[in-house]
């Protein structure tokens, strides 16, 4: 299938897990990627799975607002926004250096969407189509399995700007939507020992589980969902 050919994609968050499958899934289907992460240019095309179809690498810290405007004046007009750029610090909210902690998780999982939709959004909302996918959290439903406050807060704080983003763009033909992974196997995981007693599955979800749901709300498919916070959490909260 080659639904995105002649498309272009930016993913922010490129070399993480989730980051990788959703540029394989949506390169296989005729993409042209554009790959943001805070790693290493050469780092970020060496793993991600799509070079193939790669237009362009930037080293980018999606915190910060001029970074991501120069990136999206160099790439020009784009059909399609993913983020998956985020941290998951483990760390305890009463340390007494914590709010440095805040400050930061804020940065990356907060304003960095709000950059990354503010830079491409409105080229979007010119050519009258566009979709933007963000990545919440099923902390910001539940409140976290073995989340700190900065990152529930900053997972919540993503849906609700799912809402508002979408209300702002989907008269314009751009639909704004999310998903909200349960704990997903990734280096950000990594040694968080999860007790897999509590997951209905046994298990934590596989990158690619939440790249799919990703793909369709990229896809034209997803033409009259807006607003919408798709769950990826193998039944462990139910809304």
């Amino acid at each position: 299938m080659r639904d995105f050919a002649n498309q272009q994609v930016v993913i922010a968050g490129a070399a993480g897990g989730i980051g990788q499958q959703i540029a394989a899934l949506l390169a296989d289907a005729g993409a042209t990627l554009h790959l943001l992460d805070i790693r290493d240019p050469v780092q970020t095309r060496e793993v991600s799975t799509a070079c193939a179809r790669i237009g362009s690498v930037h080293r980018c810290n999606v915190a910060r607002r001029a970074e991501v405007e120069a990136i999206a004046a160099q790439v020009g007009p784009v059909d399609v926004l993913v983020d998956a750029a985020g941290i998951w610090p483990h760390d305890d909210w009463m340390s007494p250096d914590w709010d440095e902690a805040f400050d930061r998780v804020i940065d990356v999982n907060l304003r960095g969407p709000i950059n990354l939709v503010r830079a491409f959004l409105p080229g979007m909302i010119e050519r009258r189509y566009g979709r933007i996918v963000l990545c919440g959290s099923i902390a910001g439903w539940a409140g976290g399995m073995m989340s700190s406050p900065h990152y529930v807060a900053s997972k919540g704080g993503i849906h609700a700007l799912v809402r508002w983003f979408a209300q702002l763009a989907v008269a314009h033909g751009v639909c704004v939507n999310g998903v909200a992974p349960g704990p997903v196997v990734t280096p950000m995981t990594h040694g968080a020992n999860h007790d897999l007693s509590r997951f209905p599955l046994g298990r934590l979800a596989e990158p690619r589980e939440v790249a799919h749901a990703m793909r369709f709300l990229c896809s034209r498919d997803a033409s009259y969902v807006s607003g919408t916070v798709v769950d990826v959490n193998g039944g462990i909260y139910m809304r």
